[in-house]
């Protein structure tokens, strides 16, 4: 990526990100939502940005919509929740064409913004003014869905259980849609206020990205007297004590192993701690993948994650379930060996590459690029990719060797499996 992004304030609670860039064929405007994550919110603020987009007071029912959307040259509509630490992050996003490709002359840019503000601010309700209830009983249900097949993916249920484990009594640790008996007890009946209540406690982040120019007026109209000023950072660092373990027994083939690690680290420090993962356990040439599995044999994957918003690290594998605990013996092993300074200059080499190989292909994607810079927001909003690759190319050995060593496990979670499917 070569473009720059630009940073355009339009109000105490609300900022427009843009990048230009003609190398992309469309454009792409976003407004994000994030607000503090809290067992009271989670769930409701989880179902609105799909209930929302099904229609609006201009456009009431699906068939309208999509009418419009494909008037538009094929335009779509989409929505997100993600979580960052201890924040929920709730997202609405409209891609259409380039206007080089508009055979009407249409500005895009403003037809795409102006159907994503009706999807924001005229939401169509019911008689009873009320979100109507098919589309609520339907996104629920779809909610619900969701929250099934994240337990069914036992990839995922266990991470997700080694997160709520490692920030217990902690924002960080709820899930980014609540629980599901938060969203089964969900009525229809309150989440018009709590719509509400998010446009008007949320900080606005807002991009339009793609081959566009935005006029920062438009949106300091629609949002400058919007949102709170909230400070946003990473999930303060606590220092573990006794190492939780848990475990759960389910009917498995293949059991889970989840290690959660805290760590302290500075914004600045980011990339840092990224290359210590991927040295680790990030890539193929990593140290878990390499011994861990290829040479011990000890389970079907074996991986680590780094957290920066969350200021932790994560170690997962699957496993029989009769080589648990070697496995995790093992792990730690290859931790210490880490530490120790066993680490040569091609390990640091081949984690550089794969890591800077990532960092250049942001660029390719509008979703990719919205994605660095909304997760950017919460330490280094100005770092570009290319700006992350130069730094990661200057860490030494030794830099990576004092960064595992400021590893603390803090918590062992394990699904385990007794023989079924």
């Amino acid at each position: 990526m070569t473009n720059a992004l630009q940073f355009n304030p339009i109000g105490e609670g609300a900022s427009l990100k843009s990048l230009s860039d003609s190398r992309f064929k469309t454009m792409r405007v976003s407004v994000n939502m994030l607000v503090p994550l809290t067992e009271k919110t989670a769930a409701a603020y989880a179902l609105l940005p799909s209930l929302v987009s099904r229609a609006t007071r201009q456009y009431p029912d699906y068939t309208a919509l999509n009418c419009r959307l494909s008037e538009l040259y094929g335009a779509s509509l989409s929505s997100s929740v993600r979580k960052f630490g201890n924040f929920q992050s709730i997202g609405l996003s409209a891609s259409g064409i380039a206007d080089r490709y508009a055979f009407g002359g249409e500005n895009m840019l403003e037809e795409l913004s102006s159907l994503l503000f009706s999807v924001i601010f005229s939401p169509l309700q019911d008689a009873q003014g009320f979100f109507p209830l098919d589309g609520f009983t339907q996104e629920k249900r779809q909610l619900l869905e969701m929250k099934d097949a994240e337990y069914n993916d036992k990839m995922t249920y266990a991470h997700q259980r080694c997160e709520e484990i490692l920030f217990q009594g902690q924002q960080a640790g709820i899930n980014r849609c609540g629980s599901r008996a938060d969203i089964e007890a969900l009525k229809r009946e309150g989440l018009l206020a709590a719509w509400g209540e998010l446009l008007r406690t949320a900080r606005f982040e807002i991009f339009t990205l793609g081959d566009c120019a935005p006029n920062p007026a438009l949106f300091r109209e629609k949002f400058g007297a919007m949102g709170l000023s909230r400070p946003l950072g990473q999930v303060p660092y606590r220092e573990p004590g006794e190492v939780r373990r848990v475990t759960e027994e389910q009917p498995l083939s293949q059991s889970k192993l989840s290690m959660g690690f805290r760590l302290d680290a500075k914004p600045r420090e980011r990339m840092l701690f990224q290359l210590m993962s991927a040295v680790l356990g990030g890539t193929p040439s990593s140290r878990l993948f390499q011994n861990v599995r290829e040479k011990m044999g000890l389970c079907y994957y074996c991986s680590s994650s780094f957290s920066s918003v969350g200021n932790a690290l994560y170690v997962e594998s699957g496993v029989e379930t009769a080589n648990l605990e070697k496995t995790e013996e093992a792990v730690l092993e290859q931790l210490q060996a880490l530490q120790r300074g066993e680490v040569t200059e091609e390990d640091l080499t081949f984690a550089k590459l794969a890591l800077c190989n990532a960092l250049h292909s942001v660029g390719d994607s509008l979703g990719a690029v919205e994605n660095w810079y909304l997760s950017r927001t919460f330490d280094q909003p100005e770092q570009s990719p290319d700006m992350a690759a130069e730094q990661l190319m200057g860490y030494k050995v030794q830099d990576v060797i004092e960064a595992a060593n400021r590893l603390r496990l803090d918590t062992v979670y394990r699904l385990k499996g007794n023989g079924g499917d």
